[in-house]
């Protein structure tokens, strides 16, 4: 059994080489034309994607994953009973539809497609915890079981520090943008009730005001769950990461047991985040 995901994975190479985890590329546009992006990408190449980014004359954009590029990699994986596991098919339909599509005209592939619900930091923790799972043995059924446990429990909660993004995304109005950006208001989002989906949860001035904030959430979500154990992952795009630690800091210190895997962004996040951003997504461990 093998695990697909997607580049909006935010995990180092390492770690999903680790874990056996094969990644499809989402492509990258600048203004238009392809952009070479890639899951090796150093902190240089990173660091340059969000320069260009922060050029608001400059459109990054992303598509959804191509059809020859998923059927390649799941051919490498023939005669294997494949997981493909994505971010929410609410924010990617046409990746969604694509890998649908494959799994009902490719009969000689064994493949399970998984909706995470879930994007980038929360995405994330579902791979690790998904990978994990199967890295250690545990049967078809045991693995989607465990799945489907987890995504339930699964939270997501980040910080935005230009609103300028959302609002070039279709999330907020142009008049909230402007105003966000002058007065150098932070938003903190998290998922909502509705899979795939993010929500506004208010606004801070600093990153201790968010990190407090997310910490007394993740407390009454563990309480309400019955939960003693967490699992999670942080990804930071910009010079944030003495704000992400923080945040891993308040996390551990509410005394749950807590696995907390703390990465530089993947590029995919970034065109829809911003070049400054940091989230978690974690899972309540009932078990």
């Amino acid at each position: 059994m093998v695990l697909i995901a997607d580049s909006a994975v935010q995990l180092n190479p390492e770690t999903l080489d680790e874990l056996g985890v094969s990644v499809v590329e989402y492509p990258m546009f600048l203004n238009g034309e392809p952009y070479p992006v890639s899951m090796r990408m150093n902190r240089a190449e990173k660091d340059e994607l969000r320069r260009l980014l922060k050029d608001k004359d400059n459109k990054v954009t992303t598509s959804g994953l191509r059809e020859e590029d998923l059927v390649a990699l799941y051919d490498r994986h023939k005669g294997e009973r494949i997981l493909s596991l994505h971010q929410s098919s609410r924010a990617s339909s046409a990746t969604a539809a694509v890998v649908r599509k494959i799994v009902s005209e490719r009969k000689d592939l064994d493949v399970t497609y998984l909706d995470s619900w879930h994007l980038t930091g929360a995405y994330s923790a579902l791979v690790l915890d998904t990978a994990r799972a199967v890295r250690d043995g545990l049967s078809y059924e045991e693995v989607i079981a465990r799945f489907e446990r987890a995504r339930a429990a699964t939270r997501h909660l980040g910080v935005v520090y230009d609103l300028f993004y959302l609002h070039r995304t279709g999330r907020i109005g142009l008049a909230k943008a402007v105003l966000g950006s002058a007065m150098k208001i932070i938003a903190i989002l998290s998922s909502s009730e509705e899979p795939g989906t993010l929500k506004s949860i208010g606004k801070v001035k600093n990153h201790v005001q968010a990190n407090q904030r997310f910490a007394a959430i993740v407390k009454e979500d563990m309480e309400a769950r019955g939960a003693r154990r967490l699992s999670a992952v942080i990804s930071v795009i910009g010079p944030h990461e003495e704000e992400a630690d923080h945040l891993k800091r308040a996390v551990e210190g509410l005394g749950y047991e807590a696995a907390i895997t703390v990465s530089y962004t993947n590029h995919s996040n970034m065109p829809h985040a911003g070049p400054d951003f940091y989230d978690i997504g974690y899972i309540a461990h009932v078990d």
